[in-house]
């Protein structure tokens, strides 16, 4: 459809002119069919973290976590981020002189493991069973070790580029060998920094809570059950979200993103997509009323939609649940890797509006058809 065709779209059931201007924008597709990814060297970044978890198992999960994500040294505490000491050494790489540090509840139960994804390279992942600890890395990492409130229903995060200080003494102790009177600073500002796949690490934090906050009973499964399958989802949705940021270089906290990690995550557990679940997971499990506390509120950054827009952004998501059920009725259940790739990259190229439409399954089966033959 064409922005004019798009409008008109939105017309009949959203009145408000300057809410149809404001999902216009929200529903650009950034993902653009890309055959050339990123410049980037996993493979010295996978060898590391292979070293980490072979420490892991010898030392323990969180004490090694902490040696080599310095964040992971110092307490949650508000201000800690301005402090000399916390700048000394999470910004430039020297050694920590305070004794100050990060508190778990249950530090024991931290587990590391390399996730073999199938969309896109093995990635670290960490688990925090324990809900409290699960914020405090999150905040750790992500936060400057700064508090700050998380959504109930988040229990996930995948942080792109954080600096690996192991990784740059490596490489600084291995420069100064060859260049024992070089000026290592200058080297580092011209020759490593423009270069941040040296460097920083992507990985990924789970928490094993109900995925969505939603309970098992919800579900009508085990409590059990449902534990496996929200971890599953998890690692699948956000290994998703690095799958759009490599293919097509970018990752958003936008509606679009989140249908498609989502369907990531469904599809890896049941080997087809649930209508039902995204919905629940969405808070428009009773749509027309939107579940206050549903993830869909949480994807207005960085401007928050009125009233209206997000009003008509539940009837696109909940049309787009229709005709990717649709599609996936079409197709059958997912045989192979590269069949569930081939459907979330047709998911990425397809815009929301058009998903939303009459005309969302034909789009759909195009791309897929184009990406299978």
């Amino acid at each position: 459809m064409n922005n004019n065709q798009k409008r008109l779209f939105l017309k009949q059931f959203v009145s408000c002119e300057n809410a149809i201007d404001e999902l216009m924008v929200y529903t650009q597709n950034k993902f653009i069919d890309s055959k050339q990814k990123p410049v980037s060297n996993t493979t010295e970044f996978i060898k590391t973290w292979e070293a980490y978890d072979q420490e892991s198992q010898k030392i323990g999960c969180f004490n090694t976590l902490k040696k080599y994500l310095v964040q992971l040294q110092f307490p949650v505490k508000k201000g800690i981020s301005k402090t000399e000491d916390y700048n000394n050494v999470t910004l430039r790489g020297k050694q920590k002189q305070s004794n100050e540090a990060l508190e778990l509840c249950n530090p024991d139960a931290i587990a590391l493991e390399l996730y073999d994804c199938e969309i896109t390279d093995k990635i670290p992942v960490i688990i925090a069973p324990d809900d409290k600890d699960f914020n405090t890395i999150i905040c750790a990492l992500s936060n400057k070790n700064e508090p700050k409130q998380l959504p109930d229903a988040m229990g996930a995060l995948c942080i792109n580029g954080i600096n690996n200080w192991d990784r740059i003494h490596k490489i600084r102790r291995k420069w100064l060998k060859r260049n024992p009177f070089g000026n290592w600073n200058s080297t580092f500002k011209k020759h490593i920094q423009p270069k941040p796949y040296l460097f920083k690490d992507r990985l990924i934090v789970l928490s094993t809570k109900g995925y969505s906050g939603i309970s098992s009973q919800d579900l009508g499964m085990s409590k059990k059950e449902w534990q496996s399958s929200s971890l599953s989802i998890r690692r699948a949705h956000e290994c998703a979200h690095l799958f759009t940021l490599q293919h097509y270089g970018c990752m958003a906290n936008n509606m679009h993103d989140e249908i498609i990690a989502d369907y990531a995550g469904i599809t890896k557990v049941l080997g087809t997509f649930n209508k039902d679940w995204f919905l629940r997971f969405m808070g428009l499990e009773g749509y027309p009323n939107y579940r206050r506390g549903g993830r869909l509120e949480n994807y207005q950054a960085p401007i928050p939609l009125s009233k209206d827009a997000f009003n008509g952004l539940q009837l696109l998501v909940k049309n787009i649940s229709d005709t990717i059920i649709s599609f996936d009725s079409v197709l059958g259940n997912i045989n192979t890797p590269q069949d569930r790739l081939n459907r979330i990259k047709s998911i990425c190229e397809v815009d929301m509006l058009t998903m939303a439409s009459s005309i969302g399954l034909d789009k759909l089966l195009e791309k897929y058809r184009s990406k299978s033959f």
